[in-house]
């Protein structure tokens, strides 16, 4: 039973790169208000593709788009926050 937990775990992390582009298109809403929606940590991290603690970092350092406190354990990030914040980050071609 363990080796077919296993095998079905692998098969899990092999098809997560490809399906976490299709889950991350999913999170935002297609509403005029949309800029307005309010992601959590974790689907701000799978929209910007990266991981939670990479996104903890990045939060940590300052460097991040500005936080909402929802609870004493959850954050959350205003879509236009984090398209400004995307928007910040584009390097110039050389």
């Amino acid at each position: 039973m363990a080796i077919r937990e296993h095998e079905r775990r692998q098969r899990q992390r092999e098809q997560s790169p490809s399906q976490a582009g299709q889950r991350a298109r999913s999170v935002v809403p297609r509403t005029a208000g949309a800029r307005d929606y309010v992601l959590t940590f974790a689907e701000w991290c799978e929209l910007n593709s990266f991981s939670e603690p990479t996104g903890k970092r990045i939060i940590a350092r300052g460097e991040g788009p500005p936080v909402l406190q929802l609870s004493l354990r959850r954050l959350g990030i205003r879509m236009s926050d984090n398209l400004a914040w995307q928007e910040s980050r584009v390097r110039a071609s050389a």
